[in-house]
C-alpha cells in the first residue's frame, strides 16, 4: 500500500476552498495532471458521483482512474474510492485554522504490478506525485484566495 499525505494553509474560509474542490467539472481548472475528466453517473454531485479522469504521469496521459464518492460533507470532507488503474481510496479534508484553512490530500492506494510497483511508487511514483499534488494544492490556495 502506498500513502501520500500532503497539507497547506489557504488564506480562506473553509465554505471558499469547498467551493473550489468540491467543482467536480472545475477540478481540470486546478488539477495539473488532469487530463480529461467526465462524470458519467446519473448523480452529478455528492455520494455515489462517479467520475472517469486521464492523468498523466511523466507527462504522459496514461493513467485511467474511476472513482465513486463516498464521503461528501461540505464543507469539511470529500472522500473517494480509486477503482481505476490505482485501487484504493482518496479523501480531501478543510479544518479552520487562524483566518484560513488547512486544506488537506490523502491518498491510500495499490499501485498496479504488486511488489515491483510498489518499489517504482516509493522511488519514482511517490516523489513526482507529491510534487504534482503539491502544484495542484498551491492551485486551490491561488484561486480560493483570489490571488
Amino acid at each position: 500500500m502506498a500513502r501520500l499525505d500532503l497539507r497547506i494553509f489557504i488564506r480562506a474560509t473553509p465554505e471558499r476552498v469547498w467551493e473550489v474542490i468540491s467543482d467536480l467539472g472545475g477540478q481540470e481548472k486546478w488539477m495539473v495532471d488532469v487530463r480529461r475528466l467526465e462524470v458519467t453517473s446519473e448523480v452529478k454531485i455528492g455520494v455515489g458521483t462517479v467520475i472517469e479522469v486521464t492523468s498523466e504521469l511523466f507527462g504522459l496521459p496514461v493513467v485511467h482512474d474511476v472513482m465513486e464518492i463516498t464521503a461528501w460533507e461540505a464543507p469539511r470532507e470529500l472522500g473517494i474510492v480509486h477503482r481505476g488503474q490505482f485501487t484504493g481510496t482518496a479523501a480531501f479534508w478543510l479544518v479552520p485554522l487562524g483566518g484560513g484553512t488547512v486544506f488537506r490530500w490523502c491518498e491510500d492506494f495499490r499501485p498496479p504490478l504488486g511488489p515491483l510497483g510498489e518499489l517504482a511508487f516509493a522511488l519514482v511514483v511517490g516523489p513526482h506525485l507529491r510534487r504534482v499534488f503539491g502544484r495542484s494544492m498551491e492551485n486551490v490556495r491561488q484561486i480560493a484566495e483570489g490571488s
